[in-house]
């Protein structure tokens, strides 16, 4: 199996566990809440800027590096959430205005609230943009300016064309989907965690893999991988919607202000 050298944004075990937010006082629960919903305002923004699935999971790849750097406490789940999809974007060849970015995730923000919708005014406008454009950059500092993400959905194809299992396309495809508000892509290569979901799929929609032979050693990947894969993903299903923790977010700007 030949891996891509550049995506190598794989920090230890014990970074994780010990990460900034942990630090500032965020409990484990509530960072994984916070970044689901990060990840959520992500998709839910990308679906209505018409962006393909791929921009939506490449953001969500950068928000969870950022915050294996950065603090929730630190820096707005909201905040990032926009510049990351609006980085992603350019990434990944669909680029969107910032502007428009900003007016998405302020719809998205008083749909939220249960707030009229209101026009962003020139003033409040050109304050977030600002504050945006400086996030980005900072994003992309973190991160060394190594933006580069592979996903599980690039390999679910050829694995299952290789186990003779094309009807678990769809139910793969929406694993790995979900897979990605959780940090699982920062914990293991792409390989391991596009295994975990096809494995998980074959479960849930009761195809048979073939058992003469551990089909996973095929894509250099192993069982204790694959399971815990399985284990996130079933404790994402576990837990309710995920939602905003304002007691958490102590930075000085907000994205957006409802009133």
């Amino acid at each position: 199996m030949t891996y891509t050298a550049i995506d190598t944004f794989y920090p230890p075990a014990e970074r994780l566990r010990d990460s900034p937010s942990r630090r500032d006082g965020v409990d484990e629960l509530a960072e994984a809440s916070l970044r689901a919903y990060g990840c959520q305002l992500v998709q839910e923004a990308g679906i209505l800027l018409r962006l393909p699935q791929v921009v939506m999971n490449t953001g969500q790849a950068l928000l969870h590096r950022f915050y294996c750097k950065q603090s929730l406490a630190r820096f707005s789940i909201k905040r990032v959430a926009a510049a990351c999809l609006w980085l992603s974007s350019k990434l990944e060849e669909s680029p969107r205005g910032l502007e428009s970015v900003i007016r998405v995730f302020h719809r998205i923000e008083c749909r939220r609230h249960g707030a009229p919708i209101r026009h962003l005014g020139d003033s409040s406008l050109e304050e977030v943009v600002t504050d945006l454009s400086r996030l980005e950059r900072r994003v992309l500092k973190e991160l060394g300016f190594v933006c580069h993400v592979e996903h599980p959905h690039k390999f679910i194809p050829s694995y299952l064309n290789v186990l003779d299992a094309p009807e678990l396309m769809q139910a793969a495809w929406n694993l790995a989907n979900d897979s990605m508000r959780t940090s699982l892509c920062v914990r293991f290569k792409t390989e391991v965690v596009a295994c975990g979901v096809i494995y998980a799929a074959a479960r849930r929609v009761g195809v048979p893999l073939p058992e003469d032979s551990p089909w996973w050693t095929l894509f250099d990947t192993d069982e204790a991988g694959i399971h815990e894969v399985c284990r996130v993903l079933a404790r994402l299903y576990s837990l309710p919607s995920p939602q905003y923790i304002s007691q958490f977010d102590t930075s000085s700007a907000t994205l957006l202000r409802i009133s």
